[in-house]
């Protein structure tokens, strides 16, 4: 080696001493024949219980194949990210390997800890979302309905809710909502509807017009965000009479109903229930219902969901689906919908079925 040479590669090793990053040179028969000043440092402190730097296996696959390699390892209780690359003559064979130790326990412990945060949300929206399906109506027959449902989150939390409340001995309120979105804001949304419907004053909820309104004010009251709101079609049943009053708070699901075979739609219309625009009135509307009458309430979800073509569902579809179809509506319809929709789905689905009894 002749003087340059010599004066090159003490300036080259002066220059690696500079570096934080820990730097280890082999030659062809994978033997050490340097280490940076950061390296030696840092084996001298974990003399013993190194765990990762004796390792020269991904070294000797490099030199045999003139790869360049990326690895993970610790040194003590630091975590390294290591890159192996090859060193090659003017000629292009490999002389030997150098490679870098990066630490990266900082982004390690920052990786594990957001893993954790991450399960930790995971499990709290899981209990969550037990809460939210234990506060949902029982199936089954009750004294007026036979009622049943299907209730299928877009995520671990769903916006979509609906309830039945009996009001008194004639009067029964039945909703469904459709609060913007599906994560923890959406489900708080869908509690906020749920208890400030079961803990109406009966003189107000039997009337849809007032009991729309008063829920409009409270939501008012909470000064929620702008991004927040949704939909509602509620309806109060009275069993003396057999009427079915109903409003629509901005819902354009309209309920369908089935009378021998015929289904109508339920139209109505008003604003949505939100911070920006403020409803003064919701009016009401009306239909008397007979005995094996059949009521179908959804969300959007399953009207607006799509298959392989990009086509939507569409209200035609479900309705004429629902005049088809006979003594197991739900489990019709969740087929239909199964066999329809390409992809997996990006909003909650809900259906709510009803039959007067």
């Amino acid at each position: 080696m002749n003087e340059r040479e010599i004066l090159s590669n003490k300036i080259e090793a002066k220059l690696l001493d500079t570096m934080t990053d820990l730097i280890r040179v082999v030659d062809k028969d994978n033997r050490v024949v340097y280490y940076n000043h950061a390296m030696k440092q840092v084996l001298e402190r974990n003399e013993g219980q190194a765990t990762g730097h004796d390792d020269f296996r991904m070294t000797a696959r490099c030199l045999g194949s003139g790869e360049n390699i990326q690895r993970e390892t610790y040194i003590g209780e630091t975590y390294y990210s290591v890159k192996t690359n090859p060193i090659r003559s003017e000629e292009g064979e490999i002389v030997g390997a150098i490679e870098v130790f990066r630490d990266k326990s900082l982004e390690k412990r920052l990786q594990v800890e957001l893993i954790e945060k991450n399960r930790a949300l995971i499990e709290e929206q899981i209990s969550a979302s037990s809460v939210q399906r234990a506060l949902l109506p029982k199936r089954g027959y009750d004294r007026v309905f036979f009622r049943d449902y299907f209730y299928r989150p877009a995520e671990i939390l769903s916006g979509d809710f609906f309830d039945i409340i009996e009001i008194d001995e004639d009067r029964t309120a039945i909703y469904m909502a459709d609060a913007v979105g599906h994560g923890f804001a959406s489900s708080m949304a869908t509690l906020f509807i749920s208890q400030t419907m079961r803990n109406m004053d009966p003189e107000i909820l039997m009337d849809p017009t007032v009991a729309m309104m008063e829920l409009v004010h409270r939501f008012r009251e909470l000064n929620p965000p702008d991004t927040m709101y949704f939909t509602m079609f509620l309806g109060v049943y009275s069993k003396k009479t057999r009427k079915f009053t109903y409003a629509n708070a901005g819902h354009d699901c309209p309920p369908l109903l089935k009378r021998q075979g015929y289904v109508r739609l339920l139209i109505n219309s008003g604003f949505p229930v939100s911070q920006l625009v403020e409803a003064t009135f919701y009016e009401c509307r009306s239909v008397y219902l007979q005995k094996g009458d059949e009521l179908l309430f959804y969300t959007d979800g399953i009207t607006e969901c799509r298959s392989r073509g990009r086509k939507q569902y569409g209200v035609d579809a479900l309705r004429d689906l629902f005049s088809k179809i006979g003594d197991e509506p739900l489990a019709e319809i969740h087929r239909a919908l199964s066999e329809f929709i390409y992809e997996d789905i990006v909003d909650d689905m809900t259906c709510l079925y009803m039959k007067l009894i």
